[in-house]
């Protein structure tokens, strides 16, 4: 009898073991997800968190899972808004999810439902679609690993990209609805586009320089500032074709191959947008390059330091609109003229900082592309 009971016990302990000790199934995206231990373990191993080695941020691990913006989550029949607790929402190594306050032991069979914000239904582009586009435009090939598509079928003469840091599809809405963007809304109605996750400087610039994702261009972390993959500026520079890159006072990130200027703050009133207007128009005035890129960080610094919706970012946005409204003037007839952001912008209070982006709310990872034909 004893022997018996020994050969059971050694069997349901072997059944056990085969059984996964926890499985999470991600829904509400184009089909489930299962993420699993063994998941878990390979993505810490490729991207291990940098401020705790037992756990993975939930919003990476739903980033992974192909959920590109996150409005709410609900597991064991609560939700949970993603505003409230994106930084506080971990998955640990033994199956528990930590929302808040609140610890969900996780069982070989459990649910995790993701809502995507309503804004999700507009989406038509990303900002990997810009690469693509300005080789079409130009009649270069798209970067080697580019997985993003031409937003036009036209040829142009030359390209121009105005990058509005900070400057998210909802604040552009508003902007609009305030009558504060005169030249912009001009342009048409931009497309509602997604930038990629971390929804930060860095990330996005690699992502719209390669035409890739994180995962394909490997800069998947906010530190990383080059990337191995081919670039737009790389297939310019292999093509013989020129470019200019007018930036505020320092690189952002590794802009291989481009011809670029630095714009400091001559004049000291804590903001380079004045400077890259002026170094703009200056390249324009000495001969268009096949592709100019002028690069606006007035509305992200405001933002960061003053708050969305504070009096100095809606002034940036503003400059930033008349010095567009400058570089149009001068631009060439028939320049492509791309108009876009990396990311956008939430109110916060934390370390001194009155906005921040990052997450996958919807009001950092929306921007919008705007693209007109110069006449």
């Amino acid at each position: 009898m004893r022997k018996l009971t020994l050969i059971a016990l050694l069997l349901a302990l072997a059944l056990a073991g085969c059984a996964p000790a926890w499985q999470l199934t991600l829904t509400g995206g184009d089909a489930p997800v299962v993420f699993d231990a063994a998941a878990w373990k390979a993505l810490a191993e490729e991207l291990p968190d940098p401020d705790r080695e037992d756990a993975l941020r939930l919003e990476q691990v739903l980033w992974e899972a192909g959920f590109p913006a996150v409005e709410r989550v609900a597991v064991g029949g609560a939700s949970y808004e993603w505003n409230d607790l994106h930084d506080s929402a971990w998955l640990t190594r033994r199956g528990v999810l930590e929302l808040g306050e609140a610890e969900i032991e996780l069982g070989p069979a459990s649910e995790l439902a993701v809502t995507p914000p309503a804004l999700l239904a507009q989406a038509e582009a990303s900002i990997t679609d810009i690469a693509p586009t300005i080789a079409q435009a130009l009649g270069v090939p798209a970067p080697a690993q580019a997985t993003g598509r031409a937003l036009t079928a036209e040829r142009a003469p030359h390209v121009a990209l105005v990058y509005l840091d900070g400057f998210g599809y909802l604040r552009y809405q508003e902007a609009r609805a305030a009558g504060w963007i005169p030249n912009l809304a001009a342009l048409g109605e931009p497309l509602c586009a997604l930038t990629v996750y971390p929804s930060a400087t860095r990330n996005a610039t690699a992502a719209l320089l390669t035409g890739a994702p994180p995962i394909i261009n490997g800069v998947r972390d906010r530190d990383l500032r080059t990337t191995e993959a081919e670039t737009i500026l790389d297939v310019l520079k292999e093509a013989g074709r020129s470019n200019q890159v007018v930036e505020g006072n320092a690189l952002a990130f590794n802009l291989r191959n481009a011809t670029f200027k630095l714009s400091g703050d001559v004049d000291g009133d804590e903001n380079t947008d004045d400077e890259v207007l002026a170094n703009t128009l200056a390249v324009l005035e000495g001969g268009m390059p096949d592709l100019l890129f002028a690069h606006f960080h007035g509305i992200d610094d405001a933002g960061h330091g003053d708050g969305p919706d504070s009096p100095v970012e809606i002034a940036r946005i503003q400059e930033a609109d008349r010095g567009l409204g400058e570089i149009i003037q001068r631009l060439p007839s028939g320049t492509l003229l791309i108009v876009f952001a990396d990311h956008g912008m939430r109110a916060v209070q934390e370390d001194e900082r009155q906005g921040n982006h990052g997450t996958l709310l919807a009001r950092d990872m929306f921007i919008p592309i705007i693209l007109y034909r110069c006449p």
